[in-house]
């Protein structure tokens, strides 16, 4: 369902809104992933095993997966920019909380109080990012894509800057400086856009009791939005998969730490600096195109990372960074690709076009992202104690693949159908052609009708003085016609035989 362009001539309201977005996302990027660095070591100083700090992470994902469908009914009641405040309110104090768990020396009131934190932290994020993405689509109509792909850009960024600038900080003033620096610049963001908000008097909720949607099953149900959020799970998946175990294969290399952390940065980098093309071509093309491109680069990243011992190709450096550089980009075009494919389908097929629809597809989105984030560093981890990290990486080639053919599928489809359509409009225009055919023949025939009737008797050439005259009469015009009076006389019959015999025995 391509779109006709994207409209960039905004008004402030937008410009501020697009503004804040950028900035909260890349602060909200940040605050998810800063303790990725230090943290695990700082738990193993505690006594904390790798499974119990390794659920720590998980939980914040399984939690947003739970949550995110509850957002997705609640943020149209509450309103969107109530929401995003709260929000990253929550989001930020949860982190800042998390820097005091330091003081904590049991390992099972650390590990206990690292769930419950993460939690919070979780449903801050899920409320933060459903909110967000329904006030793309609901601010930006026109351009859904272009925008959310400029949010998960400044967000990627955040990703990247995160770790780096938290072990910075980590290595300045212990573990707590990092989550009270970047938490309350979160904090602070929230209160800032709060303002913007209400001056631009943007915190209404136009949400209404009487305005229902089929809700989240009869959504998925829907081939293209299925098709779109199992795109958005499997990227999510990717993610997960190639992060958890990429450095132990790149231990064979003996890179140093920088060299290490330059590496990841290049896939942050990768995945997240094309998004504005890929929201590009999706405003103004098709989604599906971007989200069977990104299958397609997934593919072969998968595929050539390890290698895959198939290919008969040696583990390499260069090799390795080209991959994961090409992984990201995929990854970032199925993201975008497939929240604009999901928001679009579900207006089309009959949820309304207003805010209780755009925050039940933003928490589907954001529901599967969840939910492949959680899985994905399982199957990787698994599969990584069975068959090595090269042989493992068959499991994000099928995966994709199977995207692949789907999405091919899926256009396939929609071109029959078009055709199809396009076969039935002809007929329908031809018969009405033809209904308007008949309509003027109708018309003329009638006016020919109309016309005749008076010309009828004037053909008959009959006198006026004759009409009523008994017996049959010739008109001067040689035609025969009975007068009135006869007709309707009950002597007819007697006299229209004399009259007979009278013209026979003339004849």
């Amino acid at each position: 369902m391509p779109c006709n362009g994207v409209e960039w001539k905004w008004t402030k309201e937008q410009w501020m809104i697009f503004l804040v977005m950028g900035a909260t996302h890349f602060l909200n990027g940040m605050c998810v992933s800063i303790q990725a660095p230090f943290y695990p070591p700082e738990a193993e100083k505690k006594g904390a095993n790798a499974t119990e700090f390794g659920l720590v992470f998980g939980i914040f994902e399984l939690t947003v997966f739970i949550v995110s469908p509850l957002m997705g009914t609640y943020v149209p009641k509450i309103g969107a920019m109530k929401s995003f405040c709260i929000g990253m309110v929550t989001t930020g104090t949860a982190c800042i909380a998390f820097g005091f768990l330091d003081y904590i020396q049991d390992s099972h009131a650390f590990i206990a109080l690292s769930f419950m934190v993460r939690i919070l932290e979780a449903i801050g994020n899920a409320a933060f990012l459903t909110s967000s993405f329904s006030i793309v689509a609901e601010i930006f109509p026109s351009a859904i894509a272009s925008v959310f792909s400029y949010v998960e850009m400044c967000f990627g960024l955040g990703l990247i800057i995160g770790p780096t600038l938290g072990g910075a900080l980590y290595d300045f003033g212990g573990f707590l400086l990092p989550f009270v620096v970047l938490g309350s610049l979160l904090v602070m963001q929230a209160l800032a856009a709060t303002l913007c908000f209400k001056r631009y008097s943007l915190f209404d909720s136009k949400y209404e009791e009487e305005v229902t949607h089929g809700g989240l099953l009869r959504a998925l149900v829907i081939p293209r939005v299925g098709l779109a959020n199992f795109t958005v799970f499997t990227a999510s998946i990717s993610i997960g998969f190639l992060m958890t175990t990429l450095e132990r294969h790149l231990e064979q290399f003996k890179l140093s730490s920088i060299e290490v952390g330059m590496f990841f940065m290049s896939y942050g980098m990768a995945y997240a600096f094309p998004n504005p093309l890929w929201g590009f071509i999706s405003d103004n093309f098709s989604p599906r195109f971007v989200t069977l491109l990104g299958s397609i680069f997934l593919t072969i990243g998968f595929l050539f990372v390890g290698p895959l011992p198939v290919t008969n190709l040696n583990p390499s450096y260069w090799l390795s960074l080209a991959m994961l550089v090409v992984a990201g980009i995929g990854i970032g075009a199925q993201l975008v690709a497939g929240f604009t494919d999901s928001q679009r389908c579900a207006v089309a097929n009959g949820y309304p076009n207003d805010l209780t629809t755009y925050s039940l597809i933003s928490s589907l989105w954001t529901s599967s992202f969840a939910l492949g984030a959680f899985i994905g560093p399982m199957a990787a981890g698994s599969l990584y104690d069975l068959v090595g990290f090269r042989w493992s990486t068959l499991f994000g080639v099928v995966w994709n693949h199977l995207v692949t053919w789907l999405t091919v599928i899926s256009l396939i489809c929609s071109i029959f159908a078009t055709v199809k359509n396009k076969r039935k409009l002809e007929n329908y225009s031809k018969l009405d052609e033809e209904l308007e055919d008949n309509t003027e023949e109708n018309l003329q025939a009638k006016r020919g009708k109309a016309k005749k009737k008076p010309s009828l008797i004037l053909d008959l050439d009959i006198p006026e003085d004759s009409m009523f005259k008994p017996g049959s009469m010739i008109s001067p015009s040689g035609a025969r016609y009975t007068p009135t009076e006869v007709l309707f006389s009950p002597t007819r019959t007697t006299l229209n035989k004399s009259v007979e015999e009278k013209q026979l025995q003339e004849d």
